[in-house]
């Protein structure tokens, strides 16, 4: 339990920073970037060789990419890049649709004051983020899914539904989020804002039918342009 805790502190104080984590962020920042595309095998030895580390920290780093859905491990094939088809990007966002929609309905009767001041929080310092300075656009595409994803689950919360959440949980894919976001530009930004302000105002008056049809609406219109988006990139690779 000593070494569990002192191993617990290394991680919070970063000291970490020089195994198995950096080299999960550096192998995250190359998936998300596209140097290793979907379907793509990712051998623990070129790894090794690329980063300047050894085959162990890879290892790794490429259970916790695992684990975070970025990447698959499977028997006799090793790690590859996880993929998403249009189909099934299809599927994820109606399934999310649905369910953050009923997630939305009942909160409008459910949330609590103390979840609404932080929602608009949340809306202020996503729409704020174009006014502040970072060191690279991963960290603050990061900061952007981190806050989006904090003002979905207070609604998913505030449903008072546990089992509801669960299946949020499960049906969101947070490569497809990172991903979504990494191709966002500053209109499809101001879109994503507007909808979190109308769920905010919809929520605050208790209304629970315009909550759910803004929360399927901001889903939808999110699906619309990561399926186009992910089309172009197909075509770019056909090329």
């Amino acid at each position: 339990m000593e070494a569990k805790g002192a191993w617990i502190g290394a991680v919070r104080d970063g000291r970490e920073r020089s195994g198995p984590a950096r080299v999960f962020e550096r192998l995250r920042r190359l998936i998300l970037d596209g140097e290793y595309g979907p379907n793509e095998r990712l051998i623990e030895e070129q790894l090794a060789e690329r980063l300047g580390v050894s085959r162990t920290p890879v290892r790794q780093a490429l259970t916790m990419l695992q684990s975070e859905g970025l990447v698959e491990i499977a028997p006799n094939r090793g790690a590859v890049v996880c993929s998403f088809g249009v189909e099934e990007v299809w599927d994820i966002y109606d399934l999310r649709a649905i369910l953050e929609g009923h997630a939305a309905r009942r909160a409008a009767d459910k949330i609590e004051a103390g979840e609404l001041a932080r929602l608009r929080e949340l809306a202020e310092e996503m729409e704020g983020l174009c006014d502040r300075e970072f060191a690279g656009r991963e960290e603050e595409i990061q900061l952007l899914v981190a806050l989006n994803n904090e003002f979905h689950g207070i609604i998913i919360t505030a449903s008072r539904n546990q089992r509801l959440g669960r299946l949020v949980r499960r049906t969101v894919e947070l490569p497809l989020v990172f991903k979504a976001f990494f191709w966002y530009g500053p209109h499809e930004r101001l879109v994503s804002n507007h909808y979190h302000r109308q769920l905010l105002s919809a929520l605050e008056n208790g209304d629970a039918e315009r909550a759910e049809i803004v929360m399927r609406e901001h889903v939808y219109e999110g699906r619309d342009f990561v399926i186009k988006a992910l089309k172009e990139d197909q075509k770019s690779e056909a090329r």
